[in-house]
């Protein structure tokens, strides 16, 4: 499935594109392209039929990712992230909880994100970022979420902390509570539009109610709608996206080039859709690393391309070459664990 195939998802991408130049100048929330999502159903890709979503399939899901990643890497992010949220609810043991919040998110009533970095990759080896302590019917939150994209805008935060027992626990953590204090957006040198930012919590009282599941020693486990190597399609979407660039040069060195990472690309998709496929879930756990750091190598080498053949043109900050040249730092560091990294490394420092 190409963008082509995705008829209202296609006629949209161009005015995506066209706005993606300015908000990463301003910084300011896509309120327009995800109002423009919303018309066309995007809102309720990641829900439950019964529910109010579309339940399409995680691979469907992840195409959409990678189209909408071909014009807005922010945009795409920011949707990933929502759809998260909605993934870890869906899943959820407090079906109450879950027959609550997924209509209202499949209506687009509110907005949702997750913050659990501080589960997977951020701030691992020390104490507990977050922390939760169970009092009476409660549980006390305190620490700080890390990262979370889009928090100022959400009702809700899908989040985890860990227990004195060194359990976790996985809750919905409504941001208007007393005690959670959501920092300004991150100065990002890239993706500054996505309102990336820390949310502290001291002395939170969490009612029951929140929680999505009890205590255990995987709180994460279980999303639905994920992938094993989700973060590969909208790097591929970015990759298209400096393909797209290096061809609006216009010049025989850019369609040089564009031949030669459009045959690249081929292969490197093919790859992460056979891996993706269904059956192939050990093939996937085992290139995950190695396919991803692929793509965010490829995406270094594609945008660095671009910057080339626009000269002193892409140094410029409103420069498509630029922005995709930074976005690229992002795709470096993304929920990336260390063998992830140690891939990236290995294959940017090889001879």
């Amino acid at each position: 499935m190409r963008y082509a195939d995705l008829p209202n998802l296609r006629d949209v991408l161009p005015g995506i594109t066209s706005r993606a130049g300015e908000v990463d100048r301003t910084g300011d929330w896509p309120a327009t392209d995800l109002s423009v999502l919303a018309q066309i159903g995007a809102m309720r890709w990641a829900g439950p039929l019964g529910l109010g979503g579309e339940e399409l399939s995680p691979i469907e899901m992840h195409f959409r990712y990678e189209a909408i990643a071909s014009a807005s890497l922010a945009v795409a992010l920011i949707l990933t992230q929502r759809d998260s949220a909605i993934g870890f609810i869906d899943a959820a043991e407090n079906v109450s909880l879950r027959e609550e919040l997924l209509p209202q998110l499949a209506g687009n009533e509110n907005f949702a994100t997750v913050g659990i970095a501080q589960l997977t990759t951020s701030r691992q080896g020390g104490l507990p970022a977050l922390r939760a302590t169970r009092e009476g019917e409660k549980w006390r939150v305190d620490g700080v979420i890390p990262w979370s994209t889009g928090a100022l805008q959400s009702k809700y935060i899908v989040a985890g902390a860990v227990t004195e027992e060194s359990q976790q626990i996985l809750f919905a953590l409504p941001t208007h509570l007393p005690g959670v204090a959501i920092d300004p957006p991150m100065p990002l040198v890239a993706l500054r539009s996505t309102h990336t930012t820390s949310v502290r919590c001291q002395g939170v009282m969490l009612d029951a109610r929140w929680l999505l599941k009890p205590p255990s020693e995987h709180a994460l486990a279980g999303r639905k709608k994920s992938l094993p190597m989700g973060q590969a399609f909208l790097a591929m979407g970015h990759i298209c996206g400096a393909i797209h660039c290096i061809n609006d040069h216009n010049s025989d060195r850019a369609r040089r080039a564009s031949e030669r990472l459009e045959e690249q690309f081929s292969t490197l998709r093919q790859d992460v859709l056979d891996a993706c496929a269904p059956g192939n879930e050990q093939r996937a756990a085992e290139q995950s690393a190695a396919i991803r750091s692929r793509c965010a190598e490829m995406s270094a080498r594609a945008t660095s391309a671009a910057v080339a053949l626009y000269k002193g043109s892409a140094l410029l900050p409103e420069h498509p070459a630029q922005r995709l040249a930074r976005e690229t730092l992002f795709l470096l560091v993304w929920s990336c664990p260390d063998p992830v990294i140690d891939c990236t490394v290995d294959l940017l420092s090889q001879p």
